[in-house]
């Protein structure tokens, strides 16, 4: 809103400066009134491109806003399930990883514990 505002703003100030500077020239009154006309045209033209730019933004503005809300429902569903798929397949593999990972640490403790025996058994 405030855009469009600024927008209508500069667009007026634009046309009275133009008037203004039409009438202070020194020009004959028919010239000054021809210039204005062509300017008042000018103008005219320009709003009217510059309402239309703007109805053809909103326009699609609401047809994007449209089409996200029907789409981001299901996309959002879309991901969720591929989690879901995702940690179902995965959570067997994740068990026998943690299975294996505690034998391993279980080998280790057992080496760490029969290495310091064989240590001894050189000393002695």
């Amino acid at each position: 809103m405030d855009k469009s505002r600024f927008v209508w703003g500069l667009l007026t100030g634009a046309a009275v400066s133009a008037t203004a500077v039409l009438l202070s020239a020194p020009k004959s009154g028919p010239e000054v009134r021809s210039q204005l006309r062509a300017t008042s045209t000018t103008v005219k033209y320009d709003l009217n491109e510059v309402k239309t730019h703007f109805q053809e933004m909103k326009t699609a503005l609401q047809q994007l806003i449209t089409s996200a809300k029907e789409v981001a429902p299901d996309a959002l569903q879309g991901m969720k399930e591929s989690v879901d798929t995702w940690q179902r397949e995965t959570a067997p593999i994740q068990a026998k990883i943690q299975q294996d990972l505690e034998a391993i640490q279980k080998s280790m403790d057992e080496i760490q514990q029969a290495l310091p025996a064989k240590k001894s058994d050189k000393a002695g």
